[in-house]
């Protein structure tokens, strides 16, 4: 794709015009290749809007940008060996230099020979591939007098388009429920079988969704259980599921299925229940029966909604014809396109655009998904050009499996947007992502460049993210403390797909024995058993530019660590290992020679009890992840020396965190020390972090103290301290204006010794929006400095029996849109609705919870 190209190309072109380029051109020799290169690529950004335009019809032009991009992906795999090495030198003498002396260790380099020699052959042979790529573009006759047809990005990136009430369903909502209510329907036995059918994106799981919450099914249904299907029909991952939903306490991921089996039948056994399997994609009779008939305990009048694409699932699983979906009608998809595309009311003050409103609607076939993901790519474009080049798009004569509608939506987006988005398919279809992971991966692949500015590359991550969710390519995002989670449509992932072919390959059961392009930079495992133990698979061994080696399933990591030995020595351009969940005990110490590799997570691997020191040697490294190694004896000693380090996420079995450690990461952006059970104490030096701005410390029931230097952390934004039992928080002193002063997010949650706030956080008064405290049983009071905080949007106290009241100063907080009390049961009746001696305090605040009723 040439948007894809150009976001390749664009920072390519930056890489050898900077200035640490320059100094290696002359310590190498490299000069003549480095401004050649640097040229030709200049021109072929100059046609490249042209050959966007031409890709969809014309197969050379295709063929062209394909050899452009894998040219850009391998031009910039040779200029990171440069900075690699010069990296390497600079680390490895000392850690307090500026960046332009790290290039000047350079010189001491010319005694070798061999690196140099190396790398002036491949640049010549860069030079050579380039030139022969200029050449083909003359033969295509590509302008270079075209601009790009793009929808110029939304200014506000926080303005999304509002929740639509659901149009044009409220019949099939009545009859489905209908369905439910009726005893018998369904087929034979106490449980029955309601399918619904439709192509996708015509809003089954809409409709699904739309009944389970409906009153009248909670009244008539005991039980209700979600269940989001794998592609697979596995039972016995179904039925943990199931179990998982209702029952919510210790992990079972070792039961047998007998086990599991008896435990489903315990809990469903004589109630009525409410099963939904949303998105079945195939189906074996023999596997559907055997769960049935474990389900066969439940009281008469249970019923299973089975939503699919696919009409013969319905005819394997119901006794019942199918509910079959309809598209919606012309007047129902142009409702729901103008709520999309405008703001309330504004459709009236632009008829001309209601006129290709209703051209563009009528080609999208009464597919909501189709309407929706058109109409929120056109909210708040006022410009009628905009507009009639969705209408008139080219797109929609081609023939393809994915709906024109979303391929024009992503043919629109601007081209940094295109490769974030297009990444999202290495995984599995129905993933729940997360948000602060995905952001994550998108750095460490390059695919997010700095503006040039004060922005952090994690900010402007942030944005790309909300600018797809305003595009509607995100779904079903729920709020965490710590992040977003998130799903992709079935159709919004076969798009990403579709356009991240051959770049991008997903190993599982319908594709492992699939021919895998030799150009396939991104390769992720739904199904480790696929792999064998010691052998390469052949689909593997004949790639070499891999950057990203994924195991994105929770329980299905890698098992044991020859593969990832054959995946460390085939691989040397690797910038991604996302291991989580593996169960190897040892991480090869090979893995220093990945030099490239900027994201590494073992995140939930229980046996791993040491990490090689050479791990140190990942100078490039961004993204640390440990969470949940709970045999991880300690840290290694030389991390000081992982100088990019942005995230890091550590369980460990260490009393202390020593200084000279952790510390010494001054480009940390994000620390999280969880669920270290024997951690007494943290590393004196934090106020070294002056980049941090995240920091998270839980589930530590051993930590005592806080190192004072927590409250220099000047750059702090969020701060989440939980779950740890006898931690006391440093006093400080309260004329300290300047502490934490960036402070947004504050979270106080299962602390019983803290009695009130710590005084240095007054100076986070004017910048706190949002402010959780929770089980926190000796709290008794909240600063009066409260009153101060006026920027503060969100305050939720929930399990703080001791707190009675509420400071005189919450009534100035004229910024505070929501409160939320929960079992405070004193300070719940001082502030009762309107008899409560307090209420007027709050009075002004609009929307006010109180023990989970809304009082207003």
């Amino acid at each position: 794709m040439a948007e894809v190209a150009s976001s390749i190309l664009g920072p390519l072109v930056e890489k050898l015009t900077s200035s640490v380029f320059e100094e290696i051109q002359l310590v190498w020799g490299v000069k003549d290749d480095r401004e050649k290169l640097k040229s030709m690529l200049e021109i072929i950004q100059k046609v490249l809007a042209d050959a966007e335009q031409k890709q969809a019809k014309e197969e050379a032009v295709r063929h062209w940008l394909s050899k452009l991009k894998n040219f850009c992906y391998d031009a910039e795999d040779v200029l990171d060996e440069f900075e690699a090495k010069a990296l390497q030198r600079w680390a490895r003498s000392t850690g307090h230099l500026t960046f332009k002396r790290k290039v000047r260790y350079l010189f001491s380099w010319l005694s070798n020979f061999i690196f140099q020699f190396k790398m002036a052959h491949k640049m010549k042979e860069l030079r050579e591939r380039l030139d022969g790529i200029n050449k083909e573009k003359t033969e295509l006759s590509l302008s270079t007098n075209v601009s790009e047809k793009a929808i110029v990005q939304r200014k506000e990136t926080h303005s999304f388009v509002p929740v639509l009430n659901v149009i044009g369903r409220n019949e099939d909502k009545r009859k489905l429920i209908d369905l439910l209510m009726r005893s018998g329907e369904g087929g034979a036995g106490k449980i029955g079988v309601v399918p619904v059918v439709g192509i996708g994106g015509i809003g089954k799981t809409t409709l699904a969704k739309l009944v389970y919450m409906d009153g009248r099914v909670n009244e008539h249904f005991e039980l209700k259980v979600w269940l989001s299907m794998p592609i697979e029909f596995e039972v016995k991952r179904i039925i943990r599921d199931i179990i998982q939903s209702i029952d919510h306490e210790a992990s079972r991921d070792s039961w047998s299925l007998e086990m599991l089996q008896n435990h489903l039948r315990s809990l469903v056994e004589n109630k009525r229940c409410l099963f939904v399997m949303d998105d079945v994609w195939e189906v074996r009779r023999e596997d559907w029966l055997g769960l049935r008939d474990l389900l066969e305990g439940v009281s008469e009048g249970s019923k299973v909604i089975v939503t699919s694409r696919n009409k013969s699932i319905a005819s394997i699983m119901g006794a019942v014809p199918p509910y079959n979906l309809s598209s919606l009608s012309l007047e129902d998809s142009l409702t729901l396109f103008t709520k999309c595309a405008f703001d309330q009311g504004q459709e009236k003050n632009h008829p001309d655009l209601m006129d290709i409103a209703r051209e563009i609607v009528s080609k999208c076939g009464g597919n909501p998904m189709a309407v929706k993901t058109l109409g929120s790519l056109l909210h708040s474009k006022d410009n009628r050009s905009n507009w009639e080049s969705v209408r008139d798009s080219e797109i929609w004569q081609l023939e393809t499996d994915i709906l024109p509608s979303l391929r024009i939506s992503y043919d629109l987006m601007p081209s940094y947007l295109k490769q974030c988005f297009a990444y999202c398919s290495i995984f599995p279809k129905n993933y729940e992502f997360n948000s602060l992971e995905l952001i994550q991966l998108w750095i460490s692949n390059g695919l997010i460049q700095s503006s040039g500015g004060n922005q952090e590359l994690e900010e402007i991550g942030q944005q790309y993210w909300e600018e797809l969710w305003s595009r509607s390519f995100f779904d079903d995002v729920m709020e965490d403390y710590l992040f977003l989670t998130f799903k992709m449509h079935d159709l919004i992932h076969e798009l990403a797909i579709s356009v991240s072919q051959p770049e991008s390959f997903n190993v599982n059961i319908r594709t492992h024995d699939q021919d895998v392009s030799s150009t396939t930079r991104h390769i992720s495992f739904s199904d480790p058993s696929l792999l064998q133990e010691d052998e390469l698979p052949s689909y593997l061994s004949k790639l070499s530019g891999v950057r990203t080696i994924m195991f994105p399933i929770k329980k299905e990591g890698p098992a044991g660590e020859s593969f990832l030995e054959m995946c460390i020595s085939r691989f040397k351009h690797l910038r991604v290992l996302y291991l989580h969940d593996s169960s190897f005990d040892q991480l090869p110490s090979s893995i220093g020679t990945l030099k490239h590799l900027r994201f590494l997570h073992l995140c939930s691997n229980r046996s791993i009890k040491k990490l090689p020191n050479s791990v140190c040697e990942l100078y490039n490294l961004q993204s640390l992840g440990l969470a949940g190694c709970e045999e991880l004896e300690e840290l290694p000693a030389n991390i000081k020396s992982m100088i990019n380090l942005r995230f890091l996420d550590i369980t460990t079995k260490q009393q202390r965190l020593p200084e000279g450690g952790i510390g010494c990461l001054t480009s940390l952006r994000c620390l999280f020390i969880g669920d270290c059970n024997n951690l007494e104490a943290l590393f004196d030096d934090m106020q070294l972090l002056t980049s941090l701005r995240k920091l998270f410390i839980g589930g530590c029931p051993k930590l005592a103290c806080l190192p004072q230097g927590i409250k220099n952390l000047k750059a702090l934004e969020n701060l989440w301290i939980c779950n740890c039992e006898n931690l006391k928080l440093p006093e400080g002193e309260s004329d300290e204006p300047r502490s934490m002063s960036k402070l947004r997010t504050l979270m106080f949650m299962g602390l019983p010794k803290i009695v009130s706030f710590p005084r240095w956080l007054e100076g986070s008064a004017r910048t706190l929006q949002r402010i959780d405290v929770a089980h926190c049983p000796n709290l008794s009071k909240l600063p009066e400095w409260l009153q101060n905080c006026s920027s503060l949007r969100k305050l939720k106290i929930d399990d703080c029996p001791r707190l009675s009241s509420l400071p005189d100063g919450i009534r100035l907080i004229a910024t505070l849109r929501e409160l939320w009390i929960d079992d405070c049961p004193e300070l719940s009746s001082r502030i009762a609705a309107r008899s409560g001696e307090d209420w007027s305090k709050i009075a002004h605040i609009p929307e006010i919870y109180i023990d989970g009723r809304k009082m207003k």
